[in-house]
């Protein structure tokens, strides 16, 4: 139980650092990367082969990664240095879903919706 309350304390806690802007000029990379860490973590604790096992925990925080960095590359109230490093560093929870989602048919069609929204946020963003 120790455990568990110390990875949601530091993922809530990075997760507050990442959507609180502006940031500091320098320390986005930093703030970034360990928010993306923190929610792979937190996601790890529950994956299949841990006695915590609980997969809508784990998908749910792998996606709420994602979607916070798919968010931050649109809004255009980040710098582009931030949203910029968020789109170079959006590979991390991508791999981990495909990883969750395996080669399922319905695994393969929420990958491929992931990978469509994607494009689209990466065309319409400008970066």
């Amino acid at each position: 139980m120790k455990k568990q309350a110390l990875l949601y304390n530091m993922y809530f806690k990075a997760e507050e650092r990442f959507l609180n802007h502006p940031v500091v000029p320098g320390f986005e990379p930093d703030i970034i990367i360990e928010f993306i860490q923190s929610g792979l973590n937190l996601a790890s604790y529950y994956c299949r082969h841990s006695p915590n096992c609980n997969p809508l925990l784990q998908e749910l925080f792998l996606r709420r990664v994602f979607f916070h960095l798919i968010d931050t590359i649109d809004h255009k109230g980040h710098s582009r240095i931030f949203r910029r490093i968020c789109i170079d560093h959006l590979h991390c929870p991508l791999l981990a879903l495909k990883k969750y989602y395996g080669n399922s048919d319905e695994g393969k069609r929420q990958l491929q919706s992931l990978q469509r929204n994607l494009l689209q946020i990466h065309h319409t963003s400008g970066l």
